[in-house]
């Protein structure tokens, strides 16, 4: 869609598409395919549209972010296992006796 003269400036507290996608390190057609299946959104950052254009909340942008290093920070029981140290191998061959 084709729109004559400058973009406008975000709301207060807001950041277009772009400017969301540089903010969390993002390309934005990664962030624009995000909004078309639904993952911003459970992400927890709906996106809104004003005048046409796509903003992101700044403080959902941050919670995100926020969730993300939590993530990586916290222990998971379910990723434990990640955590131990390999098995030893058993060997098949039997032991050798000392003669």
């Amino acid at each position: 869609m084709y729109r004559k003269g400058p973009k406008p400036k975000p709301p207060k507290g807001c950041l277009w598409i772009e400017g969301a996608a540089e903010y969390l390190g993002f390309e934005p057609n990664t962030l624009r395919k995000w909004r078309l299946t639904g993952k911003d959104k459970a992400q927890g950052m709906p996106s809104f549209k004003v005048g046409g254009y796509v903003a992101y909340k700044v403080s959902d942008l941050d919670a995100y972010l926020e969730s993300q290093y939590q993530a990586a920070v916290t222990p998971d029981s379910d990723r434990a296992h990640e955590f131990r140290p390999p098995e030893p191998r058993l060997s098949r061959k039997p032991a050798r006796t000392a003669a």
